[in-house]
């Protein structure tokens, strides 16, 4: 785990997709109540849940984004008091029978700390973002992506130049199903979604996939996200 600023913690972690690398990022955030917020949760381990459990109770499990379920059941065996709070197309990859529902009627429980904004109309995705408040940070998991220019060796290397980076995976980018018209049903209503994001004027992006962005954020973020005001 490492501390990027005042109650927000990181902890990195790598998994393979379709022979390739790609990195993942857990987001731990510590609210005024002295919980803990945990957003798309990365494999546990004994010393992770150690690192975890010295900074407060696990309160809240955070599962924002369609394709991020992989290890929620685990963190929730691990902490079985804690709140599960999911997209929408993760319960039945689950089978979850005990959960909250981050859509767009939820009511944001954690506003002293986080503000809540949900992807109207992309249910690829059906993914919330959040800002931190205390330390200006944008949260999100697929909607932002930042990845490396460095090319992995042997067949890593060839799917990671052959397949993701034509599909968009590469460098600072929207998701790439996000820049494929059909998958937003309301290209209005995400306008509307994505000035508000915009409105929250944070000075970080703490991306799931790849670098945090640091440097010009809210200037990176609105060149990303240019083309859907057209």
């Amino acid at each position: 785990m490492r501390n990027i600023g005042e109650d927000i913690w990181v902890h990195e972690d790598v998994m393979s997709m379709a022979g390739a690398p790609l990195r993942l990022r857990m987001t731990i955030v510590r609210l005024s109540d002295g919980r803990l917020w945990l957003h798309s949760p990365t494999a546990l381990s004994p010393e992770l849940k150690q690192e975890v459990e010295a900074q407060g109770q696990v309160a809240f499990i955070v599962g924002a984004s369609n394709g991020h379920n992989s290890w929620l059941q685990q963190w929730q065996d691990a902490f079985p008091e804690a709140g599960l709070y999911v997209s929408g197309g993760i319960p039945k990859k689950l089978g979850l029978s005990q959960y909250h529902l981050l859509d767009e009627a939820f009511d944001n429980i954690w506003r002293d700390d986080l503000e809540r904004e949900y992807m109207p109309g992309v249910s690829f995705f059906n993914e919330s973002v959040f800002f931190h408040k205390k330390t200006k940070s944008l949260i999100v998991t697929d909607f932002i992506q930042n990845h490396s220019d460095e090319t992995p060796p042997g067949l890593a290397g060839v799917i990671t130049k052959c397949i993701f980076r034509p599909l968009g995976f590469k460098g600072k980018c929207v998701a790439p199903p996000l820049k494929m018209g059909f998958t937003i049903k309301n290209k209005t209503d995400f306008a509307s979604f994505v000035t508000r994001v915009k409105n929250w004027n944070f000075d970080r992006i703490v991306v799931t996939h790849g670098d945090i962005i640091e440097a010009d954020a809210g200037q990176v973020f609105a060149g990303l996200c240019e083309r859907f005001y057209k």
